[in-house]
């Protein structure tokens, strides 16, 4: 009997100590299925250095080694000790703001709790830290509390013991955002720390730990030129880590910007984690799992296998790191919902650790660590190299997610130019928030008093790692684009008015946006649908330009009839030219049709109802002022014969096998019928050409296997990672035609200022090519959907359907040399040098297994090739995926519709409809056919997208010049309202009008106009521009003289004081330079990375900027941010 009931204790001992070492890993929940950041052996508890004192015999024991205090009080004091390994302990959470469930879902049921506990454990005592990041969830938790509950938390942010990183309204993502997005999200939430804690809660640093990639824009602007020190992650490539973490080199000085160098230079590093990164560390106290127990009358008695434990782990980790100081990531995945599980437990390490001696511990901050880094005075390795494509292992690339939910990623980007036109409109009319009659329903938490708040806000929290990614569930990526539509609806109402102001129109005169934000696909002119402009004989069109040059721009606006006369303030009539709407188009506004338990009659009443209405195109060339708006009338014509002044293009029938031209003021494009595309583009100017061939195809999606691929040697190919919202893979590098294999249909249509040439490859995959006749460009608008699940047309490789997930692309195929190189740009800054198969110089030589999807790269703005005089370069609308798989080729995955997950945490494959649902034949809380939890009832086709691409080929330094011009037209393109009423200029409301006195140099973008943050800043209104060129760029790249005195001197907005601040507008630009450090470094690969460095000569001193004239130089690619007052 005593035999067996020691043996049961020494059992349940051991148990309890496999679970410390095991449950209380605390693995990140996003990778529960797959996690590769947590290493095997961290997995499995250490052997013991020491015979631990609960696995000794009674007898032979003697005195425990560690005893609580008498007063069961520990000594949470302390700091580094020179000559000891010094283990920084930082409590964090993780709190993504939407994934699984809703933003709001995870505040109510855990998000709160964290916040809450935390103060008042922090307020318990005075050493404890934590540190926190998503500022739109504490703007919640600090909306509903009691006076004394937010003294507390200005007590303990003001004593350093909460300190706020990053501090934006998210931990946003760095592959899909736009950097206006990036900063407008990081400028709300540090005005709204500013704006409640003052001074002390200004970031010091971003820590990045969960987005899938890191980009160099994140680095260099949002993080050094923000003022912030460093920035930490807890994912990089696994091939890369290995070769770190082997020598001392998972800290680096990141030099991202090719064009600023040295002086925005910031302090990076990768957690260490359980072994192989990660951001947690080897234990967790998060539940009511183990726990540090130090009562030696009690079974479970361990801190002694915990100091054990810890001393041997903080051993490990310093073999990765310089210094003598290590940081651990004390927390995981909405941690600390009862923060006392957590505080107590580490209490009790700090203090028995610090008793052994052997290591130093205690409570800090990932500001205070890298302050020691500082102190250290070493020489660390200089980096420029990104973090893209991220893999965690050979098959496991992260590269789907740059094209996921390609709808919401268009949304957040043109919501977000309509939020900085309002803005700019707000300021000069000072409509203000009394006079909206639509405020948003469900608004963001208040920053500042503006109409333009809640939909800064909605952008914000959408623009988060799992927002605008698309790697959440279906429910929640539907919460975001309804958070946005909802806010978009009160900023449409400010901009009518403002309109209405401007134009001195009578209160009661309807304005119209067409935005796209109704239901289905009413009013959305990306569909050629618009009730204002197509039922009627007459319309006024507004047009708001929000750049600060003037603009020329296509409108192209749905109508009724072939007839229609436009003109503006002068007498004669623009010239305009109609087209008839194409069947493709026609059918776009049907596929939102949701038929479930609808009879026959009943969709046919529907279809009927949710038609276009409209026949044809109107589309006029719009020239508009600088930072002002121009007024265009339409009229429908009666009389016959057609007036000259609008045409109707002519449909050209082809034979088959010619070959025609369809040439512009620049370009002869070829198209061969033959092969149903285009064959060569001829640039006049140049007088050189190259074949150019495009085409729509699609990857097979993997659900796990093989890679067959010549490049893959057999025994590496397979794997069980399937292709999913995250992970890219597919089964082969073949590209597969959209449909049954067939020569692609042209059809032309001619007109006297474009021509059409209309590309249908199957009834889901088209193309529009549109040439103006006095254009530099060419414009290619793609149309994508619905992607079917089955693939009919293949032979079935099952006894049931061929339900293989597809991966959409646009390859175009150029006789350039470009051997094996292309460039991607960074959230639409710097371009980045990419090499097939390579990584930059500071990577280990690679084996990448995956040779397609492990090529592929974001691509926010525009992807290029070149040979030794041309380049070809292809911009886009919106963030997608793209490469260059072979020379001349650039491809660009536009859209994908998948049947697997892939084990990340999201648990539901990426198949989304028109009607934003998926769960047809889904019980309540069980998968549907299409992989959604739900209750059914969705029958409805699959997502169709829609977009342009728009390609430039010639001579480099001029390609290089326009394409940063023709981006600004395309992604930032006026904001438009459409009102049926007459409209009679007047002097005082004239039909055209700029609010500035000069235009800014075409090299600067005006970024940011907004009175949002006025209250916090003493009445002043955020200005901030932004130099559109990086060095290397051609004659553009050069530093430019802003004299914003001669720019902002009319009525209304005249600047009468400036004052510089860092990208933030937290604090002076002169306090963050003071501030800013000089770090040591050297290049380990053999110049290599030097040699990288200075492939351009950069512009590292900052220009002053002159507070007496208001003169700024502001150099290549940098971001200058003013607090001003206007009169």
């Amino acid at each position: 009997a005593t035999v067996s009931v020691l043996y049961c204790t020494l059992t349940m001992m051991l148990t309890t100590i496999t679970l410390f070492v095991t449950t209380a890993l605390g693995i990140d929940q996003k990778h529960i299925n797959g996690d590769s950041w947590v290493s095997e052996p961290a997995k499995v508890k250490k052997k013991p250095t020491i015979p631990l004192w609960a696995d000794l015999p009674s007898r032979e024991r003697g005195p425990p080694p560690y005893v609580p205090p008498k007063d069961w009080v520990y000594n949470t004091t302390g700091g580094p000790v020179e000559g000891k390994i010094n283990v920084h302990l930082v409590p964090h959470t993780h709190d993504d703001t939407g994934w699984q469930v809703t933003v709001d879902q995870y505040f109510y049921t855990e998000v709160y709790y964290v916040i809450d506990t935390v103060i008042t454990r922090l307020f318990d005592d005075p050493n404890r830290k934590f540190m926190y990041v998503e500022v739109g969830f504490f703007a919640r938790w600090w909306d509903q509390q009691p006076e004394k509950k937010k003294d507390m938390a200005r007590t303990v942010v003001k004593n350093g013991q909460l300190e706020f990183v990053n501090g934006g309204w998210c931990m946003h993502d760095e592959a899909s955002p736009y950097y206006v997005e990036m900063i407008d999200q990081t400028t709300r939430g540090h005005q709204f720390l500013k704006k409640n804690f003052g001074i002390d809660a200004m970031p010091k640093g971003t820590w990045q730990i969960d987005p899938f990639g890191h980009s160099n824009t994140n680095a260099w602007l949002i993080g050094a030129e923000s003022g912030m020190n460093y920035q930490f992650w807890g994912r990089m490539d696994y091939q890369d880590f290995a070769m770190r973490a082997n020598h001392s080199g998972l800290e680096w000085i990141w030099q991202g910007s090719q064009s600023l160098g040295k002086s925005a230079q910031i302090f990076a590093g990768q957690l260490y984690g359980h072994g192989r990164g990660g951001y947690s560390t080897w234990f967790n106290f998060n539940n009511n799992g183990p726990q540090v127990q130090d009562d030696p009358s009690r079974h479970d008695y361990n801190v002694d296998d915990v100091v054990d434990q810890f001393v041997q782990n903080a051993r490990q980790q310093s073999a990765s790191y310089k210094t003598d100081h290590q940081i651990w990531a004390c927390g995981s995945d909405f941690n600390y919902q009862n923060a006392e599980h957590w505080y107590h437990n580490l209490d009790k390490i700090i203090h028995y650790i610090n008793k052994n001696g052997s290591v130093n511990a205690f409570y800090s901050t990932p500001t205070f660590y890298v302050e020691q880094k500082k102190k250290a005075n070493v020489s660390w390795e200089v980096r420029q190299d990104d973090i893209f494509p991220l893999a965690d292992d050979a098959h496991h690339y992260w590269s789907g997610y740059f094209t996921s939910r390609p709808s919401l990623k268009r949304q957040v980007h043109v919501a977000s130019n309509f939020l900085n036109a309002a803005r700019q409109m707000e300021v000069i009319e000072k409509v203000n928030t009394s006079q909206i009659n639509n405020p948003t329903v469900r608004p963001s938490p208040p920053v500042g008093p503006s109409w333009t708040d809640s939909l800064e806000g909605s952008i914000g929290v959408a623009t988060h790692h799992d927002g605008m990614s698309g790697t959440e569930r279906q429910d929640v990526s539907d919460d975001y684009e309804l958070r946005i539509s909802e806010s978009h609806g009160e900023v449409e109402e400010g901009v009518a008015l403002t309109f209405k102001k401007m134009l001195q129109m009578n209160n009661n005169t309807k304005l119209y946006h067409c935005n796209c934000n109704s239901m289905g696909a009413d009013d959305c002119l990306n569909i050629t649908m618009c009730g204002a402009t197509t039922q009627t004989s007459h319309f006024t069109v507004a047009a708001w330009n929000p750049l600060g040059r003037s603009s020329t721009q296509w409108f192209h606006i749905p109508v009724t009839g072939s007839n229609w006369k436009v003109s503006n303030e002068n007498p004669t009539a623009i010239m305009s030219q109609i087209t008839e709407i194409d069947n493709r188009t026609l059918s776009l506004p049907l596929l939102y049709l949701n038929s479930f338990n609808m009879t026959a009659e009943q969709i046919a009443q529907k279809k009927e109802m949710m038609s276009n209405k409209a026949t044809h195109t109107l589309s006029f060339e719009a020239h508009l002022p600088p930072l002002g708006y121009q007024l265009f009338n339409a009229t429908r014509i009666e009389s016959t014969p057609k007036p000259t002044h609008s045409v109707e293009g002519m449909i050209s029938n082809l034979k088959g096998g010619g070959k025609f031209n369809v040439s512009s003021s620049l370009y002869d494009v070829e198209f061969d019928d033959s092969v149903g595309t285009t064959s060569r583009i001829y640039n006049k100017q140049t007088k050189r050409s190259t074949p150019l061939s495009i085409q729509i195809g699609w990857y097979n999606s993997s659900v796990g296997g093989c890679t067959h691929d010549p490049a893959v040697s057999v025994e590496n190919s397979c794997d069980k990672q399937k292709s999913g919202a995250y992970i890219f893979r597919s089964n082969t590098s073949k590209v597969f035609y959209p449909g049954e294999d067939q020569t692609p249909t042209l059809k032309v249509v001619e007109g006297p200022l474009f021509t059409e040439v209309y590309q249908r490859f199957s009834e889901w995959a088209t193309i529009m090519y549109r040439i103006y006749n006095q254009s530099e460009s060419v414009e290619v608008e793609w149309t994508v959907g619905p992607i079917p699940i089955d693939t009919p047309w293949i032979p079935r490789v099952t006894k049931g359907p061929n339900n293989w997930g597809k991966e959409v692309i646009i390859r175009y195929s150029t006789g350039l040399a470009s051997s094996g190189t292309f460039y991607t740009d960074s959230n639409g800054r710097e371009m980045v040098k990419r090499r097939y198969n390579q990584r930059g110089p500071s990577y280990p030589k690679l084996v990448v297994n995956e040779p397609v999807a492990g090529n592929y790269y974001p691509v926010n703005a525009m992807i290029s090739i070149n040979e030794t005089k041309d380049e070809f370069a292809v911009l886009t609308d919106v963030s997608q995926g793209g490469a260059s798989l072979a020379d001349g080729q650039i491809e660009l995955m536009v859209h994908r519709r998948l049947q697997a997950d892939d084990s990340r945490g999201v648990r539901e494959p990426l198949n989304e409809t028109m009607c934003g649902c998926n769960d047809i034949n889904a019980a309540p809380g069980a998968m549907g056919a299409h992989g959604h939890e739900g209750d059914g009832g969705c029958v409805c086709e699959g997502l169709t997208m829609r977009g342009k691409h728009i390609l430039l080929f010639g001579d480099i330094d001029k390609v290089r010049t326009n394409r940063r011009q023709f981006l600004e037209e395309l992604n930032f393109p006026a904001t438009l309202a459409f009102t049926n009423a007459s409209f009679i200029p007047s002097p005082t409301a004239p039909a055209q009008k700029t609010f500035l006195s000069a235009a800014f140099p075409p090299q600067i973008k005006l970024l940011t106009l907004t009175n949002n943050y006025a209250d916090i800043n003493d009445g002043k209104l955020l200005l901030r521009v932004a130099h559109l060129y990086s060095v290397g760029e051609g004659p553009m790249s050069v530093p430019v003289d802003v004299n914003f005195s001669e720019i902002f001197h009319k009525s209304g907005l005249v600047i009468t004081s400036m004052e510089e601040t860092q990208l933030t507008a937290f604090q002076s630009q002169t306090k963050t330079d003071e501030q800013k450090f000089d770090w040591k470094t050297h290049d380990p690969t053999g110049g290599k990375v030097l040699q990288q460095l200075r492939e351009h000569q950069p512009f590292e001193k900052r220009f002053a900027f002159n507070a007496q004239t208001f003169t700024v130089t502001v150099r290549p690619m940098e971001v200058r941010t003013f607090l001003v007052t206007v009169q």
